[in-house]
């Protein structure tokens, strides 16, 4: 893991919770928060795919959060994984970036007794969203690297660049008890 000379700072307002304009929203504070990011994927730049400026600040909110979250390149890949969401499939994070989510990361299988691999062919939420272009949400169902399934409840949004263009999606997902 690198740590040091490669973390990089910025401030930004501070965090949300309230609304704007209440009384003591900390984001009509003018006083800054800073905050420190550090890498947090420990192979080096020529084994990672490419992304682009616009995508790399999302991929740097998702590896650090706490929710099970991905952030899809266009192609599909895997740009970034949380921790949480990385566990759901017993992986480190840093062992997924930069390959498919669907049939390779995830093995989506149908909601009958069976649990009947879907394969390449399975349309899921982060796919949806790239394809689209459009807010997507619904329930997916994965088999574990141990043979249990888990289902799902997945949202993911497209992400745009500047002359908004689709350049990957986010996705949050919840795991949904009883499944």
């Amino acid at each position: 893991m690198r740590t040091g000379s490669d973390a990089t700072a910025f401030t930004m307002p501070g965090p949300a919770g309230h609304a704007p304009g209440s009384p003591g929203n900390p984001l009509d504070d003018p006083r800054p928060m800073s905050y420190l990011l550090i890498p947090l994927i420990s192979r080096t730049a020529a084994e990672l795919p490419p992304l682009r400026e616009a995508l790399r600040s999302w991929v740097t909110v998702v590896a650090t959060a706490a929710d099970p979250c991905l952030v899809l390149d266009r192609d599909g890949r895997i740009a970034g994984i949380s921790t949480s969401a990385a566990a759901l499939v017993d992986e480190e994070p840093a062992a997924l970036v930069g390959r498919r989510l669907v049939g390779d990361v995830f093995a989506i299988v149908d909601f009958s007794a069976a649990a009947q691999p879907l394969g390449d062919r399975a349309h899921v939420p982060p796919t949806q969203a790239l394809a689209g272009g459009v807010l997507s949400r619904g329930l997916i169902r994965i088999r574990r690297p141990d043979g249990t399934t888990a289902t799902l409840d997945a949202i993911s949004a497209p992400l745009h660049d500047s002359d908004g263009a689709i350049i990957g999606s986010l996705t949050f997902f919840a795991p949904v008890a009883g499944h």
